[in-house]
C-alpha cells in the first residue's frame, strides 16, 4: 500500500452532479467481454470499488486477474476526472473480493486547481473502446510514444515493441493462442454467450459483447451464429478453421504500428490493479492521440493458467501448443508476468463506445447517503 498523503487535508465537498461525473467517468473503463465488475459506495473522504465476481465469470478471469485490471482502469479514470475537477487522489488496495469489501479505495482531498488540460483526457477516457479493425503498419512517431511512458504507474514496467521480428514472434503466440480458444469448449460457450448479435439486444442488456465491435465486417453476425453450435466447431476444426480464424488475428497483429506490453513482479491484488491503472492510462493516451487499440492477452492468460494448473483444465489437443507457448513466453518475460499486451496503430476509428448498464446501476449508497438525500 503506498504512504496515505497528509489526513490533515481537507475532503471535496461533492455535490451530486460532481459525484455522478466520478461514476460516469469510471464506468468507461474496459472489462473483460464488457462485463463491468464494478459498484462504488462514497464513504468517508472517497470512493470504495468493489469487485463483483459474478459478473466477471470467465475462462480467461483466472483467481480474478483481469477484473482487478478493470479495478485499476477505473481507478485511473476517476483520477483523470478528479483532476479535472480540482480533486486530487490517494489510492490503497485493500484487495477485497465482493460487495461491501472493497478492491480498491480512492481518498479524495481539496486543494487542486481544475486542470482544464486534462478536458482533453476526460474526453479520450469517456470514448476510448476497443478497436479489432485492420491498422497501417506505419511506424508511430517517438514523440507520441515518449508520452506513453511519461507517467509511470508504481510496481508496473512498459515495452514498446516495434521491431517487426519481435513483433512476428508475439503475432505467434496470438496464433497459438486463438487456436486454443476456438477449440476449447468452455470459452467457446462463454463467449457465444456473451455476444449481443443486434443493435436493439445492446440496447437492451448494456452488457457483453456488441457483433459489430468483434472486427469482422458486415458479415459478422452471420459468421458468428454459423460457428455458435459447439457441435459445429468440433466439427470445422477437423478441418482447420481454427487455424485459419487463428491466422487472421497473427495477421493483425503484424499490421500493428507497435505493440505495447505492461508487465507486473507478482501476482498480489495490488499489483494487478496498478498494472490495471497503468494500461489505462497508456490506452486513454494513445487514444487522445488519435491512434487505435487492441487488447491482446488471450495467450498470456492461457500460459499462466497452465503454469498455476497444467492441464487441468485443458484438452488433450491443447498440450502442444501450451507447451510451446510456454517456452516462447520464458524467452520473452524472463521472471516478469505479463498482465496485458496490446496492438496500437492507425487505423479507422470506431464511431462509438461500447454500451455500459445505467450509472445508477453501479452505484450502493451508504446510510450516511441516504440520511443526507442523495
Amino acid at each position: 500500500m503506498r504512504p496515505s498523503k497528509e489526513r490533515t487535508r481537507p475532503a471535496p465537498q461533492l455535490d451530486s452532479r460532481q459525484r455522478v461525473q466520478l461514476v460516469e467517468a469510471a464506468i468507461r473503463a474496459p472489462s473483460g467481454d464488457n462485463c463491468q465488475p464494478w459498484q462504488f459506495r462514497f464513504a468517508g473522504n472517497g470512493v470504495e470499488i468493489d469487485l463483483l465476481g459474478e459478473r466477471s465469470e470467465s475462462f480467461f478471469d483466472f483467481r480474478h486477474r483481469g477484473s482487478l485490471l478493470s479495478i485499476g482502469a477505473v481507478v485511473e479514470n476517476i483520477r483523470i476526472q478528479a483532476a479535472c475537477l480540482g480533486i486530487d487522489t490517494d489510492i490503497s488496495y485493500p484487495a477485497g473480493n465482493g460487495p461491501g469489501m472493497p478492491a480498491a479505495y480512492i481518498r479524495l482531498f481539496d486543494g487542486l486547481e481544475p486542470i482544464s488540460s486534462r478536458r482533453g483526457r476526460v474526453a479520450a477516457a469517456l470514448t476510448r473502446t476497443v478497436n479489432r479493425r485492420p491498422y497501417l503498419p506505419i511506424r508511430i512517431p517517438i514523440q507520441k510514444q515518449e508520452a506513453w511512458t511519461a507517467e509511470p504507474i508504481e510496481g508496473t514496467e512498459v515495452t514498446i515493441i516495434e521491431d517487426r521480428h519481435a513483433i512476428g514472434r508475439w503475432a505467434w503466440l496470438t496464433y497459438l493462442g486463438d487456436r486454443i480458444r476456438w477449440t476449447h469448449p468452455r470459452i467457446h460457450r462463454e463467449l457465444f454467450a456473451k455476444i449481443l448479435f443486434t443493435r436493439a439486444e445492446a440496447e437492451s442488456k448494456r452488457i457483453g459483447l456488441e457483433i459489430d465491435r468483434l472486427g469482422a465486417g458486415p458479415a459478422a453476425a452471420a459468421i458468428m451464429r454459423y460457428l455458435a453450435p459447439w457441435s459445429r466447431m468440433q466439427r470445422l476444426s477437423r478441418y482447420n478453421i481454427d487455424r485459419l480464424l487463428a491466422a487472421q488475428t497473427r495477421a493483425l497483429v503484424h499490421c500493428a504500428g507497435a505493440l505495447v506490453l505492461v508487465t507486473i513482479a507478482g501476482h498480489a491484488p495490488a499489483e494487478w490493479i496498478r498494472a490495471g491503472e497503468q494500461v489505462q492510462r497508456l490506452w486513454v493516451i494513445a487514444h487522445e492521440q488519435g491512434l487505435c487499440v487492441q487488447p491482446l492477452p488471450v495467450s498470456m492468460y492461457l500460459d499462466q493458467r497452465f503454469q498455476e494448473e497444467d492441464v487441468l483444465n485443458f484438452m488433450p489437443t491443447h498440450l502442444p501448443l501450451l507447451r510451446n507457448m510456454r517456452s516462447e513466453f520464458a524467452s520473452l518475460l524472463g521472471d516478469r508476468i505479463g498482465a496485458m499486451i496490446y496492438r496500437v496503430g492507425y487505423g479507422v476509428r470506431m464511431k462509438h463506445p461500447a454500451v455500459r448498464l445505467p450509472a445508477q446501476s453501479f452505484y450502493a449508497q451508504t446510510d450516511e447517503e441516504t440520511r443526507n438525500g442523495y
